[in-house]
């Protein structure tokens, strides 16, 4: 148990490292540390002295971490409350948004974000919604985004702006817009057309969004798991998949739409009913709601401040499994109760005519690891999911409904449990292209879960690799050549290039609950930097390419980067250097970052930054 508590903590404190967490996520932890140490000790020592299973473990634990939860106020202490709008914070943030907006600063970016929190924190037709608007507009004229001006002074006055300020300023903008309309009209500069992935063999005819190579199989080492029925070469792209849920990361709240995930900064409008959730449009607003906004907006702000990602996209997938029953819980409650669990197959089930219900199924059969999870992370599960469950009866319409059937409350928390750790192990980062300084990286912008990728099993040196397509789907490359016979193995974001495996193997264990034995582990295989360090790497040749194949991927033109790309493809295709050789692993390397060039989201905030001070 020692050696647990250990690992527990070790994988506690790497995660803080790399996560940006708020201090009530912190405490959070604390607390059940706390509760951990003083109070449930004896019921685990208990459950393992009785070699319960981890049903068994889990129904011995339950009531007695709600019962430590109630009597130590923990609500009180995580500084849990009813999200509200509030004028005087939008005022403030209003403010904090013009000296971002001043002058001698010009950090228009900044400032958009402030007022975009200010706009979510305001009260509807209030004064200070209005003059948010108006800020709004003004830095959309100073960036030259006249339309976005306009609709921002349209916005400002069904707030009910006070006085006339705003009509120069729509003079201005319709005159400018309309002198760069006929400017464009008169250049005839055709659009750039960006072409989207294809799969590069014949679909599967009962799914289409995966290669009829690829079968799932079953077994005692690996699992369920996918192989290939034909060699594959690199660049093939074998799985392209829509997510079944998708959250928005915390940093990109007031910069992206909460529905479609679109950036739009410049014309987001917030959610009446919480301050957490902005979105591009009225229609995204509604269908949002009408999908699972109805069921989480009470709790948003405490789930993005107390509970981090994974939490949240659990109760996301509560709310949009309610809704797929027609907003019934007690519909789902039957359905799942019936329901076959080992019948389902996202491999083998025919996609064509599937109903939202079967797609549902084949989510809620991911793998929750929880007979792998030592007891002290099931009780961390148990904790989240309790208080979870309290705010859920608390603050939405399921309150009545779990009040007047205990069997449909205890189903709730089962899912709140359930759900929490099939995010653990299977929600995948949606990444783009943004822009930072002088240069373009890969950054995540929100976690999802997709459920016939989530078939893929981890590897350090992984074979395929995933993008994120500018419609949210995720196609799978190719980006080792993979024997017939072979298993497709993705990363889960701890590759041996960038960690050590002392390193990798820890955060496995913590996120994961496996130990991991893949070829890179095995053989522990070195990081690009080590590569870097004592390789043949940086002999003249190998370094003008690499410097080379980086001065055309920073370019970021689709015509440089498709041809870089066919050189990478080619020579990882036909080199006889064996991986992991310095060279194979820094084209790999290189051959990743132009598929993220050419099929991720690219963000406008290249453009933005024209406007500003460095």
């Amino acid at each position: 148990m020692e050696e647990a508590n250990a690992v527990f903590h070790e994988g506690l404190d790497m995660f803080y490292e790399t996560q940006s967490v708020t201090w009530r996520a912190k405490y959070k932890h604390v607390l059940f540390e706390k509760m951990y140490d003083t109070f449930l000790k004896p019921s685990i020592l208990q459950a393992k002295f009785n070699n319960l299973s981890a049903k068994e473990t889990v129904e011995l634990l339950v009531p007695k971490i709600g019962e430590w939860i109630r009597n130590n106020s923990v609500r009180e202490q995580l500084n849990l409350r009813n999200d509200l709008k509030d004028n005087a914070k939008a005022t403030q943030l209003r403010s904090e948004g013009n000296k971002m907006f001043h002058p001698n600063v010009k950090r228009y970016f900044e400032a958009i974000k402030l007022y975009n929190e200010s706009i979510a924190f305001s009260e509807k037709g209030s004064t200070e919604r209005s003059l948010a608007y108006a800020n709004r507009s003004n830095i959309c004229l100073k960036m030259q985004r006249f339309e976005d001006c306009l609709e921002n002074i349209r916005l400002a006055r069904e707030s009910n702006y006070p006085g006339e300020k705003l009509n120069q300023r729509e003079k201005d903008a319709k005159a400018l817009a309309k002198a760069r309309n006929k400017n464009a009209s008169s250049s005839k500069v055709s659009p750039d057309v960006v072409e989207e992935p294809e799969l590069s063999y014949p679909a599967k005819e009962n799914a289409p969004q995966i290669a009829n190579c690829l079968e799932l199989r079953k077994n005692e080492e690996y699992g369920r798991h996918v192989v290939t029925t034909r060699k594959l070469k690199v660049g093939d792209v074998v799985m392209i998949e829509r997510p079944f849920v998708t959250v928005l990361k915390d940093s990109f709240r007031y910069v992206r739409c909460d529905f479609c995930h679109e950036e739009r900064p410049f014309t987001l409008i917030p959610c009446e009913g919480c301050t957490a959730a902005m979105y591009c449009s009225e229609e995204c607003l509604s269908k949002a709601y009408n999908k699972y906004h109805r069921y989480e907006c009470g709790l948003l702000r405490d789930l993005y401040e107390d509970f981090e990602e994974v939490p949240l996209i659990a109760i996301r997938m509560i709310a949009i499994a309610i809704t797929t029953f027609d907003n019934n819980p007690e519909a789902l409650k039957d359905h799942l109760d019936a329901l076959d669990e080992s019948n389902v197959n996202g491999f083998t089930m025919d996609w064509n005519p599937a109903t939202q219900q079967d797609i549902f199924n084949t989510v809620h059969v991911l793998t929750t690891n929880q007979e792998r999870r030592h007891s002290m992370f099931v009780a961390m599960f148990i904790f989240n999911a309790t208080i979870l469950h309290t705010l859920v009866l608390e603050r939405t319409e399921l309150g009545p409904v779990c009040e007047a059937n205990p069997a449909t409350n205890k189903i709730l928390l089962d899912l709140i449990l359930r759900y929490e750790q099939i995010v653990e192990c299977n929600s995948k980062l949606l990444s783009f292209n943004a822009y930072k300084v002088n240069e373009y990286v890969a950054e995540s912008f929100a976690v999802g879960c997709y459920p016939l990728i989530s078939m893929l099993n981890h590897s350090c040196a992984p074979n395929v690799k995933r993008i994120t397509l500018p419609d949210g789907r995720c196609a799978v490359f190719v980006i080792r050549p993979v024997l017939e016979g072979s298993q497709l193995f993705d990363s889960y974001e701890t590759g041996h290039t960038l960690h050590e495996r002392e390193i990798r193997q820890s955060m496995l264990s913590f996120m994961y609950s496996f130990q991991c034995t893949c070829e890179a582990c095995t053989f522990n295989y070195p990081t690009l930097k080590v590569l870097l360090e004592g390789s043949d790497v940086i002999n003249s040749e190998n370094i003008t390419k690499h410097l080379y194949y980086n001065r055309m991927l920073s370019s970021h033109e689709d015509k440089k980067v498709r041809k870089i790309m066919a050189e990478l493809r080619s020579f990882l295709n036909e080199t006889p250097k064996l991986y992991p050789e310095s060279e194979v692993c820094f084209r790999q390397v290189e051959f990743v970052r132009s598929l993220q060039v050419l099929y991720n989201q690219t963000s406008e905030n290249a453009e933005y930054w024209k406007h500003c001070k460095p």
